[in-house]
């Protein structure tokens, strides 16, 4: 059975990072507000209005970037649409997942909804028909350094509008636009003045880069947390780090709430009871220091949300149409610097958690920390057990702080230097979603970890929440006993990982109060 399409109705104005990843993930239909289209309107009136004075204007009768001052005559600003995104589609690498493409049109099409881009209505309802139908232009990867826009990788979603460039099949292979709009009676479109240049302006591909490594960083943040707590648990740690009266003196918000989690989640569990009264009053850092590490990273996310969610709903071309003064005014809403710094600070945040976590892996393989026998496996000597696991959790967390250095701290001047100071944002979000991947790997193993340790203190329950853990993890992966393979079982912990089942398990306690 069919699942039916929920619908969104853009408005600029008010769509949230949810709206959008519902949208992308699941089936959608979008559709323009009253006012939205009422907006869009008037923006291109005050086009229409400008070409009737015969001013020299920025991105309708000129050239662009250090050709701005080169005027182009009436009989050819058809042509120099056409030329500009030809000219500008210029990407190279893999292409763009349908996901972060169906985002792009989303934040393509709801930017035009504030009315500052002088685009004509049937151009922003074509994009409408792409994302209802679901086509997915073929967009490059590479090419794009955050200003003036995203041009490279939108010149080749504009290029589709007018039945050029290509489309990207389920199957990972091209068809070409020209045939794909054919066989959907779709008429490709002729740009008008203004037109090109509005669809490739803009921080569209950067933030949806944003979007989708914020989701991901928000789901690795909450399971790094709850594993920190599964780790103290089995390593017969303590939880009084965790609770509310050292956080209400250090009063940062975030660590408040990740202690909030580390505490509940370690509560009635037969570990913690089995040790109350033990001489070991400190944990090392990376088990007591938590709500500090992770708190900071929690602070980071909520203002990376922030800065999210005004970029969704923003105009980022140029020049804007602006209707109070009747007239195009160029500026700079192009530019990604807020979107590269928000990528760069998530990159830095999951690559220090992503060093705590190895820190606890390698906790896991030395009895006097683990309380287990070296290397997490009965007979160590004969058997390796963890040690290469760990090996592995080192190399990936070395490479998350090569990924980590910001690339926002770069600029390379283009445009024979009329573009000068650039944001590099995309080049700071594929390196982010790099970087995910690999704290994921950690994550699994931690995990792996975890559910391993207990199994050696088999006379101890776990907490009602870290034994839903426990139980969700050995569906998959058995207790080691002896060597194994050790890839597909960090394939398996890992990909529960991804799909976010111990956050699900979390808030399901939450919501129901959390079980004795």
């Amino acid at each position: 059975m069919t699942e039916k399409k929920k619908m969104l109705i853009l408005d600029g104005h008010t769509i949230t990072i949810g709206d959008i990843i519902q949208a992308a993930s699941k089936p959608t239909a979008i559709s323009l507000s009253s006012e939205a289209e009422h907006a869009i309107l008037v923006s291109r009136q005050i086009v229409e209005e400008m070409l009737k004075t015969g001013d020299v204007v920025y991105g309708i009768n000129t050239g662009f970037g250090k050709l701005a001052n080169q005027r182009i005559s009436s009989a050819d600003l058809q042509q120099l649409q056409k030329n500009l995104i030809r000219s500008h589609a210029a990407g190279v690498g893999s292409f763009l997942s349908p996901e972060l493409v169906k985002i792009i049109l989303l934040l393509k099409i709801n930017s035009f909804a504030r009315g500052y881009s002088g685009i004509r209505l049937p151009v922003v309802k074509g994009l409408i028909d792409f994302f209802n139908l679901g086509l997915i232009p073929a967009i490059h990867s590479k090419g794009s350094v955050g200003a003036s826009g995203d041009l490279a990788p939108l010149a080749e979603l504009a290029l589709t509008v007018t039945g050029e460039g290509s489309f990207l099949r389920a199957d990972g292979t091209i068809q070409p636009a020209s045939k794909v709009l054919a066989e959907l009676n779709l008429p490709p479109l002729m740009l008008q003045e203004k037109e090109g240049l509005s669809l490739i302006n803009g921080t569209q591909v950067s933030t949806a880069l944003a979007i989708s490594g914020y989701e991901k960083s928000l789901n690795l943040v909450k399971s790094l947390t709850l594993l920190g707590a599964f780790s103290t648990e089995v390593m017969l740690g303590t939880d009084r780090a965790f609770i509310p009266e050292i956080q209400t003196a250090r009063n940062q918000i975030g660590q408040k709430r990740a202690a909030a989690m580390l505490f509940q989640t370690m509560q009635n569990s037969g570990f913690r009871h089995s040790h109350e009264k033990c001489d070991r009053v400190q944990d090392f850092y990376s088990l007591r220091c938590i709500p500090q590490v992770h708190g900071s990273a929690m602070d980071t996310l909520d203002y990376v949300k922030s800065i999210l969610e005004r970029e969704i709903n923003s105009a980022t071309d140029n020049p804007l149409t602006i209707s109070g003064l009747n007239e195009l005014v160029s500026g700079g809403n192009f530019h990604a610097a807020p979107i590269a710094h928000m990528l760069d600070f998530m990159a830095i945040i999951l690559a220090d958690l992503a060093n705590m976590s190895e820190r606890r892996i390698a906790a896991f393989q030395e009895t006097t920390q683990s309380q287990a026998p070296m290397f997490l496996v009965n007979t160590p000597g004969l058997n390796s057990g963890f040690m290469i696991a760990h090996v592995t959790a080192a190399a990936l967390a070395s490479d998350c702080k090569m990924l980590a250095h910001p690339a926002s701290v770069d600029t390379i001047p283009t445009s024979a230097n009329q573009e000068d100071h650039v944001s590099m944002a995309p080049n700071a979000g594929r390196k982010l979603l790099q970087l995910v991947e690999n704290v994921e790997w950690i994550a699994g193993i931690e995990y792996l970890c975890c559910a391993q340790a207990a199994d050696f203190h088999r006379d101890l329950a776990l907490g009602p929440i870290t034994q839903k853990f426990y139980s969700k993890l050995r569906e998959r992966v058995p207790f080691l006993d002896m060597d194994q393979v050790m890839s597909e079982h960090m394939e398996n912990s890992t990909e529960l990982i991804r799909k976010g089942e111990l956050v699900s398990i979390w808030e399901s306690a939450l919501q129901a109060g959390f079980p004795e």
